[in-house]
């Protein structure tokens, strides 16, 4: 409260800058057309799924869903967030006003969580700190995706505060219990990351976790936060162990491997990377400068970082001032911790760049040869460059009023340069959300809501009318067997469509003809619906992926069509890693209480 008053001019402006940067996105969920991104086709109707399994099932794993696809993983899937941050609002609001709200929410998360870094974690004045905050809560990678629909991305505004209670954490090592809360804290935030869906990103968190605690080694001189970091990530790992190895299981039956998107030479690669970072990207530039043997081009949301031109205008501002600079001397840890930051550099531009020994070898690691747009991996570089921008501010040792007035005025540079941006992709988004709003409105529905028969919409020549709104189908009871699910593939040639049978036929116009089945329909003793533990546990129950509900599992499938748990068997290692995320979080939460309460206790034993 007392800084409150006496900063009051300080917090009006903080409440200004949040302001317009939400009059600046909100306007995009939804867009002036009424319509959202294009990847919200996949992400809304999975929340909407989530909210309707808890609404039948509580906090039951939701292994399966028989809304895409014909019935298809759920849990397993690691773009899916059942338990996650993201999905909480979505249970309780409509799917716009769910929206909303969080998008405000991570946009909080984002500017609070980087004040707190930069001013609690690197000791930085308010100022600079507010600066920091901003240009990050405007940066391109978290407002664009958000905007297109790359939900699980989000994840990757938690990573200051992360970084923050961790270094809170470690700084009160000798309050044991305190530090232990904190450590825990961090853990189920780690957790998330990996809950919500964000494990296409998880290097990037990972990259981005390093470069801050680099920095703060850099700073400091103490290497062993590093140490509460791995227990910080052993944790988390171990709290989300059991949604790890039911990914794997799933992934490692549909392996998808894409030839990577690369730079023909460097020149192009930093070009680009310089126009993403501090101006607007340009598309064909960089489709013209590049090898990609999977798209036509990359659209303009996979360019997206942008920080300003305000780090720009910084160094220049160091480089005039550098007489003024006191320079520190190196020192083995000072010197060590330039060398990792070297090396994520260096890591981040081989993993893009064609014809080199390094990037080859990185491109066959796990995950990343999963992975081949790996243009999103500059991303990394964003945060790095807010902070080293407010340390070579904060080297010129100005006095606090010129820092002030500099940075307000770069405030005003951050906030204009964002309001003329060119949004016209982004105003041209095409995915409706009324079937998914509509839904929400009648209660009845969702009530009531199965699948009744499994559908495909297919053109005069016999050839799939692929939509925006296909994972819409199950709101009006039908489980699309075209649906949108990248982990078969973009044109889902990993997924096996040939077994089903449809019957039914309806001329809808023209050039649009609907086929329905019945996914209770046995012929050759098999059903006409997927059994999605194939998908995951194929050894476990005695099939192979892609095999569909028997005759006699007819009860099954009656439960899985009711969204309603049905049997199956798991592998042993998913029972005991099941086992591990469950103790692990509840052993979390009750040591989280435990010390919130002695905490309170303690409050009013003092009064």
């Amino acid at each position: 409260m007392h800084f409150l008053k006496k900063n009051y001019i300080f917090c009006i402006i903080i409440l200004s800058v949040i302001f317009a940067h939400q009059v600046i996105f909100q306007n995009f969920f939804p867009n002036s057309s009424s319509h959202l991104g294009h990847d919200y086709s996949l992400v809304l109707p999975n929340l909407i799924f989530g909210k309707v399994w808890f609404q039948n099932n509580f906090f039951s794993i939701p292994w399966f869903s028989p809304s895409f696809c014909c019935g298809v993983p759920f849990f397993s899937d690691p773009q899916t967030g059942y338990y996650s941050f993201q999905q909480i609002i979505f249970i309780f609001f409509s799917p716009l006003m769910a929206l909303k709200l969080s998008y405000l929410f991570f946009s909080l998360i984002s500017f609070f969580g980087f004040f707190l870094l930069v001013n609690k974690s690197f000791k930085l004045n308010i100022y600079l700190s507010l600066l920091a905050a901003t240009l990050f809560l405007f940066n391109g990678f978290f407002n664009y995706r958000a905007i297109i629909g790359h939900w699980s991305f989000l994840s990757y505004v938690f990573i200051p505060v992360y970084c923050f209670i961790l270094i809170h954490c470690f700084e009160k090592r000798e309050e044991k219990l305190k530090s232990f809360f904190y450590l825990l804290i961090s853990s189920l935030l780690f957790a998330n990351f990996i809950h919500s869906g964000a494990s296409s990103l998880i290097i990037v968190i990972g990259l981005s976790i390093l470069s801050v605690l680099t920095l703060y080694i850099y700073i400091n001189g103490d290497i062993k936060i590093i140490y509460k970091l791995i227990h910080s990530i052993f944790i988390g790992l171990l709290i989300s162990s059991s949604k790890i190895n039911a990914s794997f299981a799933f992934i490692n039956n549909f392996t998808r491997e894409y030839p990577p998107l690369l730079f023909k030479n460097s020149f192009d690669f930093f070009e680009n990377v310089i126009r993403s970072l501090y101006l607007y990207p340009n598309k064909d530039n960089f489709n013209l400068n590049t090898i990609n043997n999977v798209t036509n081009n990359l659209q303009i949301h996979e360019l997206e970082f942008g920080l300003s031109v305000v780090p720009l205008m910084i160094i220049l501002i160091f480089i005039l001032y550098i007489k003024k600079v006191n320079i520190s001397k190196f020192n083995f840890v000072k010197s060590l911790s330039l060398i990792v930051l070297f090396s994520i550099a260096i890591f981040v531009i081989s993993l893009n760049l064609s014809g080199n020994y390094i990037g080859e070898i990185l491109r066959k690691l796990p995950v990343i040869k999963s992975t081949w747009v790996h243009y999103r991996l500059v991303a990394v570089y964003v945060i790095p460059i807010i902070l080293i921008s407010c340390f070579l501010l904060n080297c010129i040792n100005f006095n606090l009023k010129n820092i002030k007035y500099i940075v307000y005025l770069f405030l005003i540079i951050i906030i204009y340069q964002e309001y003329n941006y060119n949004k016209n992709f982004y105003y041209n988004q095409s995915y409706d959300p009324k079937n998914l709003e509509n839904f929400y409105e009648d209660k009845n529905k969702i009530n009531n809501l199965k699948v009744e028969e499994i559908i495909i919409f297919l053109d005069q020549k016999k050839k799939p009318v692929i939509t925006n709104q296909r994972n819409d189908m199950f709101v009006y009871n039908f489980s699309p067997l075209f649906c949108y699910n990248p982990i078969f593939g973009y044109k889902l040639e990993k997924l096996p469509k040939n077994k089903f049978t449809f019957n039914s036929m309806v001329k809808i116009n023209d050039n649009l003809i609907s086929y329905k089945g019945d996914p209770k329909l046995v012929k050759n003793n098999e059903t006409n619906f997927f059994n999605p533990s194939c998908f995951v546990f194929p050894k476990e129950n005695n099939c192979i992926p892609g095999d569909l509900f028997k005759k006699n599992q007819i009860q099954n499938l009656e439960k899985f069509l009711n969204y309603e748990k049905f049997d199956f068997n798991l592998s042993t290692s998913q029972k005991i890693f099941n086992y591990i995320s469950l103790i692990s979080f509840i052993l979390t939460i009750i040591f989280i209480l435990y010390y919130l309460i002695l905490k309170i206790f303690k409050k009013f034993k003092n009064v």
